[in-house]
């Protein structure tokens, strides 16, 4: 399972049970990960992690996920930003306006998150 490039991964939700298994897997497949439940702890992780990618739930306690992406990508350097939910079904998908390089339905395809995590940008 390990890839031999490794990447560092921001997982923002505030579903401790949820991320704490999401990241013990992507940690198990070699990816470099660290968890925020807010966005302001996202925002302030991202100043030292300087993550390649960010997995961001929508509803976040203190700013949604579309919030957190903008704030994100105004930064020098954005990482590449994917919203995790499971509203990716939703017509809410289309209302992004590019924030997102993607979006990924909860429960998460591990192989397939992986794949996506991994792709060069």
């Amino acid at each position: 399972m390990n890839d031999a490039r490794s990447i560092r991964v921001l997982l923002v939700d505030d579903n401790e049970i949820g991320s704490e298994l999401l990241a013990e897997f992507l940690a198990l497949s070699g990816v470099e990960t660290r968890c925020a439940a807010t966005g302001k702890e996202a925002l302030q992780l991202a100043d030292s992690f300087f993550p390649e990618a960010v997995l961001v739930d929508i509803l976040l306690p203190d700013m949604d996920g579309y919030q957190l992406a903008n704030l994100l990508r105004a930064r020098p350097a954005p990482p590449r930003i994917y919203a995790l939910s499971g509203l990716a079904r939703h017509d809410r998908r289309d209302d992004a306006g590019g924030v997102f390089n993607g979006w990924i339905e909860k429960p998460a395809d591990p192989d397939a998150l992986l794949a996506i995590l991994r792709q060069a940008d």
